[in-house]
C-alpha cells in the first residue's frame, strides 16, 4: 500500500465526514426552525384564548349587568 492509495482514502474520509458534518448541520436548523416556529404558534395560540376569555368575560358581565337592571 503506498502512500498514494492511503491519501486517496483520507481524502474520501474528510469528503465523506463534511458531507455528514453538512447533512447533520441542516437537520439541526431545521429541528430548530421547527421548534421555533412551534413556540411562535402556541404563543399566538395563547394570545387567542386570552382574547376569546376577556371577550367572554365581558359578555357575561354584561348579561348580568342588563339582568340586574330588570
Amino acid at each position: 500500500m503506498g502512500r498514494a492509495e492511503r491519501d486517496a482514502r483520507l481524502e474520501k474520509l474528510k469528503q465523506a465526514t463534511e458531507q455528514w458534518a453538512d447533512k447533520r448541520l441542516k437537520q439541526y436548523q431545521d429541528r430548530v426552525a421547527f421548534n421555533k416556529a412551534l413556540l411562535k404558534g402556541r404563543t399566538g395560540s395563547e394570545r387567542l384564548a386570552h382574547a376569546n376569555v376577556q371577550a367572554g368575560s365581558e359578555l357575561v358581565v354584561n348579561a348580568i349587568s342588563e339582568f340586574l337592571s330588570i
